[in-house]
């Protein structure tokens, strides 16, 4: 009971360690080749080597893309920052993001360009706003003009109608008469017909009666002859 009560600080003691180093999180390997920034610092230096007794090698001011190559677990990352320019730099130097200023820089830019965008667009909204009202304008003048000629013309076609309807009646009236002064003058070609040949016929009527009547004067000129010569031959009379 004595022993194990000896040991057992040391075995509390290694449990803990144990468990504290479980509980330290991993060092984390940063894919080769992925792209990083010098972060918002005004001038870091690539070293030599992973650590602050390497020499200084180049200035990185913020914003410098870089590229890293490999990373320990001590927060020191090799980069590669140029063409066969490599070194190493802390991690706490670097940012997965651009930094802020260059980010600000260019979205001062952006903003400046879209208001530039937005003054020359407003200025062209502005014209054409000026010309679509000119165009409203002249288009509603246009469309009362419309009204009034569309109100004209259906009064025209009001009265228009009425005179229709009163001309097809007349139409049809003049048809009617039309067929009835027809029907009159063909009535009037057969009666005059008939009397162009009653006349015909009177004419030969009087004819063959005045023809009878030469006939007859003849014939009895003729029998007075006949009879005078006769009583002339009865009486003894000669006039040779």
């Amino acid at each position: 009971m004595t022993a194990s009560y000896r040991h057992s600080p040391v075995l509390i003691f290694l449990v803990a360690a144990i468990f504290l180093c479980s509980a330290l999180p991993a060092p984390v390997r940063a894919a080769a080749g992925e792209r990083r920034y010098i972060s918002d610092k005004l001038r870091v230096y690539a070293r030599a080597g992973a650590g602050n007794q390497y020499k200084l090698l180049t200035p990185l001011t913020t914003g410098d893309p870089v590229r890293v190559l490999e990373e320990t677990a001590d927060g020191w990352v090799r980069i590669n920052y140029g063409k066969d320019r490599e070194g190493w730099i802390q991690k706490r130097f670097l940012s997965v993001s651009e930094p802020a200023r260059q980010r600000l820089v260019r979205a001062e830019a952006k903003i400046a360009r879209l208001e530039q965008d937005n003054k020359a667009r407003i200025a062209s909204l502005t014209e054409t706003n000026k010309e679509y009202r000119k165009g409203n304008t002249a288009l509603l003048r246009e469309v009362k003009e419309l009204r009034s000629k569309l109100k004209k013309v259906e009064r025209d076609y009001a009265t228009l109608r009425q005179e229709a309807a009163g001309f097809l009646e007349l139409q049809a009236k003049y048809e009617k008469l039309e067929k009835e002064d027809q029907i009159r003058r063909e009535r009037e070609n057969k009666i005059l017909a008939e009397c162009e040949r009653l006349r015909t016929a009177y004419r030969i009527k009087w004819f063959l009666s005045g023809g009878g009547v030469l006939l007859i004067g003849f014939f009895i000129g003729l029998l007075m002859e006949v009879f005078r010569n006769r009583r002339k031959k009865s009486t003894g009379l000669s006039f040779r």
